[in-house]
């Protein structure tokens, strides 16, 4: 069986044109390679189209484009089709030329999969699965808030198809499911819920070996993921030691993140690759995942329960499928309350997150990349594979 899935950017930056490769790396990423890496262990091939980003600057700062035709790339092992002349075409989290284009190629394979649901506008070929990864429009400074009624309307339509143009849409949470509901009732039937992952065998705690309290951040450096609280608090606490883990899409304004930190003696800015990662869990004592919007259910969070860590998160997206507000995790309202508030009283609270750790390690085994697999490997043969 052959697979093609459109995304919209994996390689943010290719070598050919911007004279290096560059990957964001976050839950979308991570998620991709993974299914990649599911389809091709079941004997199917898989190929990943995108949309070539290649809009430079002139000398006057002035956009201007670079005429080629399409960049193959490749990551582990894994086939990426760049396809030129698309980047500028994105209108409503919709791109038309990246999908016709990506349509034309889909008649060589076997199943077709937008990896963003909104790609899938305005024509889903069949037989295709479109995956959503969490509610994207859930903030004030979202198009769909400040555009003009039509344009709003416009917005609805587009994001709709893309739940119910192709033959089954795959919802990371159950969130979703629950806003389709009440954004257009019974378009939710289209979805199926096949909850985000965690390796446990991977991610699972360690002792500790040092002393004092480490909180973590593990997640990108962006305002609706909470990175300003993180740092507020940082401030606010300076007794405690902070670390951030994570890419910003503005490289100009990560670098001068890493910078401050490096004069902040308790906040450090790092990065890691995707391997790696389970480590900086396993040296932490709390994780914070204060996102404010735009959430499916976090791989970050998962990954901070696997490993054992009490969690202080917020009642966004599809969080609340894996945590209880007092039973495994605190739930903090951005919009009222301060993080650091949280922060020092689980700190100073080592029996509370010693149950919390406990309880996360249990729930975390209920999303096991084992059962993800599972669920994909049937949804899939139900295609024919």
């Amino acid at each position: 069986m052959k697979v093609a899935i459109l995304t919209s950017f994996f390689f943010h930056e290719v070598e050919e044109i911007q004279g290096r490769d560059r990957i964001i790396w976050g839950g979308g990423e991570r998620y991709l390679y993974e299914l990649c890496k599911l389809i091709q262990a079941q004997g199917h091939q898989v190929a990943v189209f995108q949309s070539l980003p290649q809009t430079l600057v002139d000398a006057q700062g002035h956009p201007c484009r670079v005429d080629s035709g399409n960049i193959n790339k490749e990551f582990d092992g894994i086939p990426f089709i760049c396809l030129p002349n698309t980047d500028n075409m994105w209108a409503f989290h919709a791109n038309p030329q990246l999908n016709s284009r990506f349509n034309e190629n889909a008649i060589y394979y076997d199943l077709s999969i937008y990896f963003i649901t909104s790609l899938a506008w305005p024509y889903a070929v069949n037989p295709s699965i479109s995956i959503s990864h969490g509610i994207i429009w859930d903030y004030p400074y979202h198009d769909i808030n400040n555009n003009k009624i039509d344009d709003q309307e416009e917005f609805r339509r587009r994001q709709l198809y893309g739940f119910t143009g192709p033959d089954v849409c795959v919802s990371v949470d159950s969130n979703v499911r629950k806003v389709m509901s009440a954004f257009s009732p019974g378009s939710e039937r289209n979805i199926r819920i096949i909850y985000n992952f965690v390796d446990t065998e991977k991610f699972k705690p360690a002792p500790k070996t040092w002393d004092g309290i480490r909180v973590l951040y593990p997640r990108r450096l962006t305002m609706l993921r909470g990175c300003n609280e993180f740092i507020k608090a940082s401030r606010e606490l300076p007794q405690y030691e902070y670390t951030a883990v994570g890419q910003a899409a503005d490289e100009r304004l990560e670098k001068v993140m890493v910078l401050w930190g490096e004069t902040t003696p308790n906040l450090r800015f790092i990065h890691k690759p995707m391997e790696g990662m389970e480590e900086v869990y396993q040296e932490s004592d709390i994780s914070v995942v204060p996102t404010k919007a735009c959430e499916g259910l976090s791989l970050s969070l998962l990954e901070s329960m696997s490993c054992g860590l009490p969690v202080i998160t917020t009642p966004v997206g599809g969080l609340g499928d894996a945590v209880i507000d007092g039973y495994n995790a605190l739930l903090f309202d951005p919009n009222h309350d301060n993080l650091a508030d949280f922060i020092v009283y689980l700190a100073k609270n080592e029996r509370l997150r010693r149950r919390f750790g406990k309880r996360n390690r249990e729930i975390a085994k209920c999303f096991d990349i084992k059962l993800w697999r599972e669920k994909w490997k049937l949804l899939i043969k139900s295609f024919g594979g």
